[in-house]
């Protein structure tokens, strides 16, 4: 179960990621109203706990 939340959590960081490498549209410009460190930190915050609770459950 722990792994399929790290593989949840790790889908869930690299869309945000994708989301950001292609940049504002009107779907997703929301995501932007503060600029694209929010973005990012949030990004990193998703992607690095999925990652280690993907790595010690492997």
């Amino acid at each position: 179960m722990k792994k399929a939340i790290g593989v949840i959590l790790i889908l869930i960081g690299v869309l945000l990621a994708i989301i950001l490498k292609m940049g504002p549209a009107k779907e997703t410009k929301f995501l932007f109203t503060y600029g694209d460190w929010p973005l990012i930190i949030g990004a990193l915050a998703i992607l690095i706990p999925g990652l280690i609770i993907y790595n010690k459950n492997r």
